[in-house]
């Protein structure tokens, strides 16, 4: 069944959260690229990534570029030097790009194997600039959510360090 959707893939993410985001979703568009970010209250990680509006499903360069970035522009935005799983941990976000030419790495289309979203432009690149920007700007607009976001990953640290205190005890 097609999906139709008036606010892209913020209704996408709103529609299926299993869980109520702890922020309001951070929806981010540019040219060729479409972000959204929020964090709720369970554990791991629930990202989907799309490339022109097909679902890849094992996700690819573009999630692996936003995954690095997101904890990059966090990392950088709160100045404070995060293990990048605890900024990930309970995070709920979507990631679409555009790109001419896509290469997959597998028959079913569902992992992005390009490197490059244009000749020269790594994706990597590209998406770290443009959440560098974007999220970066979003939350200077909205400290209410810089701070629910930055105690959910005080929090996420806090659990993996006694998590990790208790499993060398058990090692011990």
């Amino acid at each position: 069944t097609p999906y139709k959707s008036e606010n892209g893939l913020l209704d996408l993410v709103n529609d299926s959260m299993r869980e109520t985001p702890i922020y309001q979703p951070i929806h981010l568009i540019g040219d060729d690229i479409e972000v959204v970010i929020t964090h709720g209250n369970s554990y791991g990680e629930n990202i989907a990534s799309f490339v022109n509006g097909q679902n890849t499903r094992d996700g690819g360069t573009h999630l692996a570029a936003l995954r690095e970035a997101v904890a990059k522009t966090l990392k950088e935005f709160f100045k404070k030097d995060y293990d990048p799983s605890d900024v990930r941990t309970s995070i709920i976000a979507a990631v679409s790009v555009r790109m001419n030419d896509p290469v997959f790495e597998s028959q079913t289309k569902i992992k992005l194997g390009s490197k490059e979203i244009a000749p020269g432009v790594s994706m990597q690149q590209f998406v770290g600039d443009f959440l560098a920007t974007n999220l970066d700007n979003y939350l200077h607009k909205h400290p209410e959510t810089a701070q629910v976001m930055q105690k959910k990953i005080a929090e996420n640290e806090k659990a993996r360090k006694a998590i990790s205190g208790i499993q060398k005890k058990a090692r011990e």
